[in-house]
């Protein structure tokens, strides 16, 4: 009979490791921030995996807005890891990919409207450009926006790297990593862009198995003046962020209900188990 007491004490024990390690309840919320990953607006009501339309992002805004959710960029996370101060109690970051162009047509109104800050982590090879790469959910109305544009959206959108022309990090080697940053911060140079050293990774790949290639390829973006990586990952982050290279943010599609929305903003996901 203690045995089976003991055992299920244990089970009990392991199962709120689990719950914390999932979802961070346990946690205070100054040690918690929630980064949002989103990529394209419709203003037609078209929605896929990457693109969400105008109304249903309005409708999470107001969310957002209602319990007294706080955005930050990532260079307040940054200045508030340097400092060693906690955050405000329900921090997110909300990330755009890619740099398209509706970021600057819908997005951008909004967030002067709201007086919320995102980060837009750009392909910096292609600005002003179509979209080139392939992709199921690329079509022709994809157009990113122009240096003019990404100037005129930096009072509520940080600028961050998204490579140089969209290629996924795990299919290249540590010398053309190293070789498309060094593009990027051309780009940023040449074209006197404020763009902080955060990176996203496309398609959420890079070196993910732990050992001594992931080292030397962490180390690529270090030289790189790199601060930040994020991932995907499907987690609400412990602050400080522990793992710089792998800050974990929460896919928000356009498919996502309101419900699912509200599940992945409170647990960081919304199939708890």
């Amino acid at each position: 009979m203690i045995f089976i007491i003991i055992m299920l004490f244990l089970l009990v024990i392991v199962f709120f490791i689990f719950v914390n390690i999932q979802f961070k309840l346990f946690y205070f919320p100054s040690k918690k921030v929630r980064i949002l990953e989103y990529h394209s607006i419709s203003t037609n009501g078209f929605e896929d995996q990457i693109t969400i339309s105008k109304e249903k992002i309005i409708e999470q805004f107001e969310y957002l807005k209602n319990n007294n959710y706080k955005t930050l960029w990532m260079s307040d996370l940054d200045d508030l890891q340097n400092k060693k101060q906690d955050l405000a109690p329900k921090s997110v970051v909300l990330t755009f990919d890619d740099g398209f162009l509706d970021n600057y047509s819908v997005l951008f109104p909004l967030l002067k409207q709201y007086n919320f800050k995102a980060v837009c982590f750009m392909v910096l090879g292609r600005i002003g450009q179509d979209v080139d790469w392939n992709g199921q959910y690329v079509n022709e109305n994809m157009k990113l926006m122009n240096k003019q544009q990404l100037v005129e959206i930096g009072s509520h959108i940080e600028l961050g790297y998204h490579t140089y022309k969209h290629d996924n990090y795990a299919d290249l080697t540590l010398d053309e990593i190293e070789k498309d940053l060094q593009q990027c911060q051309e780009i940023v140079k040449k074209e006197n862009l404020n763009v902080f050293p955060a990176l996203a990774y496309t398609y959420g790949g890079y070196y993910r198995k732990k050992g001594v290639n992931q080292k030397l390829f962490f180390d690529v973006l270090k030289k790189s003046g790199i601060k930040y990586a994020l991932r995907i990952g499907n987690r609400i982050n412990v602050f400080p962020l522990k793992n710089s290279y792998e800050v974990q943010r929460i896919d928000i599609r356009g498919t996502d209900s309101m419900k699912d929305f509200k599940k992945k903003v409170i647990f960081g996901r919304k199939k708890l188990f």
